[in-house]
């Protein structure tokens, strides 16, 4: 996996400007106090950073984010056991986070916050009918900055063998990746992962709900020994 240092790199149009004018009231609370920002740290070097977002799990509340946060570079199948997880909270709260999930071959994991248990978590949508207009979102780990681009949905043109991945036309930056796609309503459809030249996959919440599904009454649950490893599709998320 090659880094490159732009996780603190902006898009779209931060909150208040642009595109969030035409989410409603209710989109841009949702996403104003569900989006975070995460790290993972070797000593006190800085491994990768990305967003997140809050779901209701198991009767309380964790952040859904990319299992890049805790990839191992040198192995794409295990994850970095001596990193550690620092969260930034919507008001620059800065507190430490526990890995409880990951996937590696879906790219997802879950982190939890210390007493941020009762949170009004994101609104899911599994359809995908009768949308057109969507929306990125994200939010810096440094700046703390709440970032959002337009798009639409739009049909998968690639090669890549990951048919479970959807598309949109948001261009976003790496600091996006494991953030928000959501109609202007603030329904989240997906997690957003990163590709330049393809537009934005993002993997739809119907799939999230099995990999949710896969995760209960499990800890460090690695679903990567079930399913089948893509390296297609390591290298387009990482």
């Amino acid at each position: 996996m090659i880094l490159v240092n732009s996780f603190e790199e902006t898009f779209g149009d931060t909150c208040g400007e642009g595109v969030w004018r035409k989410l409603s009231k209710k989109a841009a609370s949702s996403m104003g106090r569900n989006v975070v920002a995460l790290a993972s740290f070797n000593g006190q070097k800085r491994f990768f950073a990305c967003t997140g977002y809050f779901i209701d799990w198991n009767e309380s509340t964790a952040i859904l984010t990319s299992a890049s946060l805790v990839r191992n570079s040198g192995d794409e199948n295990k994850i970095n056991e001596n990193l550690r997880i620092e969260v930034l909270l919507p008001g620059m709260e800065r507190k430490e986070g526990t890995l409880e999930h990951y996937n590696l071959h879906y790219n997802v994991a879950l982190v939890s916050v210390k007493d941020r248990h009762h949170l009004r978590a994101v609104n899911p949508r599994i359809s995908m009918s009768l949308i057109s207009h969507v929306a990125a979102v994200g939010r810096c780990f440094q700046s703390g900055s709440l970032m959002a681009m337009s798009g639409r949905l739009v049909s998968w043109s690639g090669t890549l063998d990951c048919d479970f991945l959807v598309r949109s036309s948001c261009k976003i930056t790496k600091a996006g990746i494991g953030g928000p796609l959501i109609t202007l309503d603030g329904d989240v459809l997906g997690m957003n992962f990163y590709d330049k030249k393809i537009g934005t996959p993002f993997l739809s919440w119907r799939h999230i709900c099995k990999i949710l599904a896969s995760f209960e009454g499990k800890r460090y649950s690695s679903a990567c020994h079930i399913y089948y490893r893509s390296e297609h599709f390591n290298k387009l998320i990482d």
